[in-house]
């Protein structure tokens, strides 16, 4: 899945937002929502410093939709979920903010994987 950054966010420090750039096209690394009225958010990684970050899902356009089959829906109770790659799972983010080394590699690993040019094993939902 990838989103454009294409209505700037609140940013309240100096100068120009350096998180994201807009006109860019960002990798969605997850989708994160919740029952109540709270807006959809996104795991993508921002410019300043490539890591990873829920943003609203409102300040992007997508344009590509396509999820990878190996994406999962994981409940973390309360009423929110979210859909990304299953190696993300359980505690993964705590781990990987953490500086856990197998969490990155982990991590690594799936942007490998999504930023391939190579087929990824989609769904074929076309019949």
């Amino acid at each position: 899945m990838k989103v454009r950054y294409t209505r700037a966010r609140a940013y309240e420090g100096p100068g120009t937002d350096p998180s994201f750039t807009l006109g860019k096209t960002y990798l969605v690394l997850g989708v994160r929502f919740q029952s109540d009225d709270r807006p959809i958010m996104i795991t993508v990684q921002r410019d300043s410093d490539r890591t990873p970050v829920l943003v609203e899902l409102q300040c992007f356009d997508v344009v590509d939709p396509a999820i990878p089959s190996d994406w999962c829906l994981f409940d973390f109770g309360g009423g929110c979920y979210s859909v990304e790659p299953s190696g993300f799972g359980g505690d993964f983010w705590d781990r990987f903010h953490d500086a856990d080394s197998e969490a990155e590699k982990t991590f690594m690993r799936v942007i490998e994987k999504l930023e391939s040019p190579q087929p990824h094993d989609f769904p074929d939902i076309a019949g």
